[in-house]
């Protein structure tokens, strides 16, 4: 990228003034821009890499004719060419508005102030070096973990993002910072099979919070171990209760895209016949929450400028809220909700997940297997996938035990897959455990692009589903 005239600091001021002669054009406009950096450590039995975060900053501009939206993006930062080209668009957008009233867009109220996630020790600042070596450390204590491990791999990362953001009312600037540690073992049994399991987690916050994997390696090698001898559950509906990682991936699959309000505007989403109504067990609530601290998806305002908070998605069972994006809010007469977010500057806003979990209940994990006279425990959920319109989700994991007579039976299966109709599932939910987890591994697309940093958990769940 060639710097032909602003520097990034400068955007804020320097957006307030074009967004304000844009506005004499078009009755909205809004500015983005966002930069990155961090670095990827990989260490494994045959290699090792270190990956760098390629900053990539640039820009985005917003614009509302009242009627439709458009957008300006680069990453030439030469502040006469932008306003010049964002001055023509806005002409054009002024152009093309029929003679229909349209929507107001909703500025929100006045705010300047810079947002940041506390650190104690900035990745930034901790030596590649160190952060070499504690990636080789844990690969060598998984190697070490058992004997029948045929390779380890350890990756540990950290990645820092500042974002700016500005409109009539608004002008924000986040910093945020995420670290990343992640294992994965491949173990070899009898007749060569091989059986790969992993663990790790992702959290937004500095360096101290590594650490994560460090006591559960022998855990997770003894896991791996006796998968090797793991069959196929027979299929059938099952009593289940659900580790958090797996109440996790139901949260995810069940109220992701299904709730996107964009979905509903395009008429893909079945979740939209069931705002307001009952959709789970009057003990099920459910959030998707942007500000919860300490999590790889906390943010303070999304990419269009609406500041974080919690969203209720189900309240005691009811489905009494979706997450919105700035365009479908706008159409549906929704509240905004801090769910409009970029995968980069390059990319449309779209209604899209943050941190989405199952809020805790009253009932002790172990009483809730206590209850189960002959059903399954389920345990590292490994991918999923829903179909929003007919609001059916599948979703897979490598760790099925049985429980008899309220005990673990040490029987395990896998692989293991769970499929049903969201509201089926969610009103078969009979315990929710007081316990809760958020696991930030993952990312999620929009179809097969859009990628995004989210998070997903809860507490231990009972409830029935088929498996197979």
């Amino acid at each position: 990228m060639k710097d032909t005239g602003i520097k990034f600091d400068d955007f804020r001021d320097y957006f307030a003034g074009l967004v304000k002669d844009l506005e004499k054009e078009v009755p909205y406009a809004a500015a983005f821009a966002a930069r990155k950096e961090g670095v990827r450590v990989m260490a494994s039995s045959t290699q090792s890499s270190v990956t760098p975060e390629i900053p990539h900053p640039g820009i985005t501009l917003t614009l509302f004719n009242g009627e439709s939206f458009y957008e300006y993006a680069t990453n030439r930062f030469d502040a006469a060419a932008i306003r010049e080209e964002a001055l023509a668009l806005a002409r054009r957008a002024a152009s093309e508005r029929g003679k229909n009233q349209g929507v107001e867009i909703d500025p929100g109220a006045p705010l300047t102030q810079d947002f940041s996630l506390p650190l104690k020790t900035d990745p930034r600042k901790v030596s590649l070096q160190d952060k070499q070596d504690y990636a080789r450390e844990l690969q060598s204590g998984l190697a070490k973990a058992g004997a029948k491990v045929q390779n380890a791999l350890a990756l540990v990362g950290d990645l820092t993002s500042d974002e700016i953001f500005v409109n009539r009312s608004k002008n924000l600037r986040q910093r945020l910072t995420r670290v990343d540690e992640m294992v994965q073992v491949f173990v070899a049994g009898e007749g060569g099979r091989i059986q790969q399991l992993w663990d790790g987690a992702s959290r937004g916050g500095g360096w101290e919070l590594h650490g994560f994997c460090r006591d559960r390696l022998k855990g997770l090698v003894a896991d791996a171990e006796r998968l090797l001898s793991a069959g196929r559950l027979e299929p059938g509906t099952y009593d289940i209760v659900s580790d958090p990682e797996w109440s996790g991936i139901l949260a995810h699959e069940a109220f992701g895209h299904g709730t996107e309000t964009d979905m509903f505007l395009k008429d893909r989403a079945k979740g939209r016949e069931y705002m307001n109504k009952p959709v789970a067990s009057a003990i099920t609530s459910l959030v998707d929450d942007p500000s919860h601290p300490g999590q790889a998806a906390t943010f303070f305002f999304d990419h269009e400028g609406a500041l974080a908070g919690k969203n209720q998605i189900i309240d005691k069972g009811t489905l009494v809220h979706g997450m919105t994006d700035l365009y479908s809010a706008a159409y549906l007469g929704y509240p905004r909700s801090a769910n409009g977010r970029r995968e980069s500057w390059e990319r449309k806003a779209y209604a899209r997940m943050t941190n989405t979990f199952f809020e805790p209940g009253s009932s002790n994990p172990d009483e809730m297997i206590a209850s189960v006279a002959d059903g399954i425990y389920l345990r590292y959920p490994s991918n999923g996938m829903e179909d929003p319109q007919g609001w059916g989700i599948q979703c897979e994991g490598l760790w099925a035990e049985r429980i008899k007579n309220g005990k673990l039976t040490g029987e395990v299966f896998s692989p293991v897959i769970m499929t049903g109709f969201v509201p089926d599932i969610l009103q078969s939910i009979s315990m929710v455990g007081n316990d809760l987890e958020i696991t930030g591994l993952g990312y999620c697309g929009k179809g097969h692009k859009e990628i995004v940093k989210n998070t997903m958990g809860g507490p231990h769940l009972k409830f029935k589903a088929r498996l197979a």
